[in-house]
């Protein structure tokens, strides 16, 4: 499977509304044809609305983890079914009509450098990718690891002085 997410502005005029749009895809259906709208192959499956924590006296550092917090466990609530059908299979029914039991994984996230970092826990301004804290250095840094971004998730849960941080 593929997921791809994009903020968009959702008003102009009234409170400049955003969301962030999720789609999905299958990972073998052929490039030509997967993100063209008439065919159909990518669809949308949900809108995340963007919480702006207005009135509530928090700082920018907290408005800013707050936001994370409600875009992860959003798509927590978006992606859990896939679990079961990566582990258990789920029936689908090829186009030839044959029908058989695929396991399903996510393989693919696209998404753009802003989405990037809230995906990957990484602060804007540096790389979602390694772990280098600055944009633009010469050398590579060390690959970021699934185990990295939830070291971050969890020190920023333990404490809220990590918000800064984070």
């Amino acid at each position: 499977l593929t997921i791809a997410t994009d903020k968009t502005q959702l008003t102009q005029f009234s409170g400049g509304q955003q969301a962030y749009l999720v789609y999905l895809t299958l990972g073998n259906i052929p490039q030509a044809i997967q993100w063209k709208p008439s065919k159909k192959a990518c669809m949308l499956i949900t809108y995340l609305p963007e919480d702006k924590c207005v009135g509530q006296n928090l700082s920018r550092e907290e408005q800013s983890a707050r936001v994370h917090c409600l875009f992860h466990r959003s798509m927590w609530v978006v992606l859990e079914p896939l679990i079961k059908a990566g582990l258990e299979g789920m029936e689908m029914v090829e186009g030839d009509g044959n029908v058989h039991s695929d396991h399903l994984i996510l393989a693919c996230y696209i998404a753009d450098y802003p989405e990037q970092c809230l995906v990957t826990c990484s602060k804007l301004g540096t790389c979602p990718k390694c772990l280098q804290v600055t944009l633009g250095e010469s050398s590579l840094g060390k690959m970021r690891t699934q185990s990295d971004s939830l070291s971050t998730i969890t020190q920023v849960k333990r404490s809220a002085w990590m918000l800064r941080e984070f």
